[in-house]
């Protein structure tokens, strides 16, 4: 109706169905762009497909590959939508190119979606025989261009995606030992909801859990939000099953429905795996660890008056080892901001200076809208183990000159993780690009990283003479001892 604020349809995340009055306003005012709400520049769907190619794949080739599907033609698809949305990903560039319609990369000839083992062992026969290249497709959540085909010049062969969305079965659980068999093709979300039921936390969820799934996590080596209290996905993984050119790799023991654990006995399967994009097979299945719910589970936020005060608070939290919370995450001033922006009230800063009124008695002092962070800290543990972790987090907040903010913006920084990814998707409405990258940075090196990389941005904007102004924000995502 050409009013100036942002709804997220839906009920998934806490800011679904809410007015939004102040982002449009905050995202004017950073990035000195007006935004007029009736001048879309993109459809929300995809652009128009026809100007990509059509599949190289033979009918022969075609019927072949229906046949060792037991003759479901539904689970192979030569349709343009199918072969672009699979041989893109989640980077900007993906999603700017399916939204014009004009794809510059490479894409499948084909997407096929099998549903056992068995069919993956045929599959893979199949392309060796005739000289295909299979990539495997879990959530397609990837920002780093892994599903993409490589040029014909590089590789001339024929490409087909092998979307494992099916195979999504949790196949046993062992309580006594801690442990899951199941499928990878599984989402996170899935995985997740389904080992609740049962009692059980698989302690990993990466910011895109809801859509990826458990072989793109193994095959990408990835981190969840949690890992100082579960660790990462190679601490979570036990085996892995991978059908390669030769066949099932396995990890084969004479025990069943367990694992034997570590083995020194040389290169196991799972170590190649891991990180292996897809190299050397397709991940079918894995066993994985499983951990009880925890008794007590409970969010906490700290506000510090500057960014060098934030570094310093969490750089300390991350020595306490053991007694790290489940997920502390830091977020620089900019970023704060914007979450603030992200909440129904149009005041930005009165909610900010209500949490600091609540829990100081004096004026706000070294606490700025301009340089104000915040650390949102999440705790899941025993009863104890959770008490003694929110001891130290007050006792260090104290420290570091900061105040609590509470269990409430605790929880909204961690679930607002899930809904800030489709900011992009509302920008590029109104042709803003928008992305986000991460790396690992010794805290000796952090600093000098940081400013690097706004120096950079800020210079390649200048460069190309963009209208408006860059608007760069970072955040402290993992802690490593």
């Amino acid at each position: 109706d050409g009013s100036k604020y942002a709804m997220m349809k839906g009920t998934r995340y806490a800011i679904s169905g809410m007015p939004l009055t102040g982002l449009a306003k905050f995202v004017e005012e950073e990035l000195n762009v007006v935004i007029d709400p009736n001048g879309l520049t993109f459809p929300a769907a995809c652009g128009d497909l026809r100007s990509i190619p059509e599949s190289d794949l033979t009918a022969e080739s075609v019927a072949i590959i229906v046949a060792l599907l037991g003759s479901d033609e539904s689970r192979i698809s030569l349709r343009r939508a199918d072969r672009a949305r699979h041989g893109t990903g989640h980077a900007q560039e993906d999603i700017y190119d399916l939204r014009t319609g004009h794809i510059r990369s490479r894409l499948p000839d084909a997407v096929v979606w099998p549903q056992n083992e068995g069919e993956v062992q045929a599959l893979v026969s199949l392309a060796s025989q005739n000289n295909w290249c299979l990539i495997p497709f879990g959530g397609g959540t990837n920002v780093t261009h892994s599903t993409h085909c490589p040029n014909r010049a590089i590789d001339p062969r024929q490409m087909i995606s092998v979307d494992m969305k099916l195979m999504s079965r949790v196949l046993w659980v062992n309580e006594e030992d801690g442990l899951a068999f199941v499928e990878a093709g599984i989402t996170g979300i899935e995985l997740i909801q389904h080992m609740e039921k049962l009692g059980f936390t698989i302690g990993h969820e990466p910011d895109s859990y809801e859509f990826s799934t458990l072989g793109g996590w193994i095959a990408t080596k990835a981190s969840g939000m949690k890992q100082n209290k579960y660790g990462n996905i190679e601490d979570i993984v036990r085996e892995v099953n991978v059908v390669g050119a030769k066949g099932l790799m396995a990890h084969k023991h004479k025990m069943e429905k367990t694992s034997v654990g570590r083995s020194s006995t040389g290169v196991d399967v799972k170590s190649l795996m891991l990180g292996s994009e897809g190299c050397f097979g397709i991940i079918v299945s894995a066993v994985i660890k499983i951990w009880p719910l925890a008794e007590s589970r409970s969010h906490e936020s700290v506000l510090l008056p500057n960014f060098g005060a934030g570094l310093r608070y969490v750089k300390d939290l991350s020595k306490l080892r053991a007694l790290k919370p489940a997920s502390v995450r830091l977020l620089d001033n900019d970023q704060f901001r914007l979450g603030q922006a992200l909440k129904g009230s149009s005041s930005r800063f009165q909610s900010f200076r209500n949490i600091v009124s609540k829990n100081i008695g004096y004026y706000i002092g070294n606490f700025s809208e301009r340089s104000v962070v915040c650390a949102t800290i999440t705790f899941e543990g025993t009863s104890d183990e959770v008490k003694v972790q929110k001891k130290s987090v007050r006792e260090l907040a104290s420290v570091h000159g900061g105040i609590l903010a509470g269990s409430k913006v605790g929880k909204s920084g961690y679930d607002l993780t899930f809904a800030i990814a489709y900011l992009r998707d509302f920008a590029l409405n109104y042709n803003i690009l928008g992305e986000s990258f991460e790396t690992f940075v010794p805290w000796s090196k952090l600093t000098r990283v940081i400013e690097a990389t706004k120096r950079k941005i800020y210079s390649e904007h200048k460069i190309r003479a963009l209208p408006g102004v860059p608007f760069v924000c970072c955040r402290i995502t993992q802690l490593y001892d």
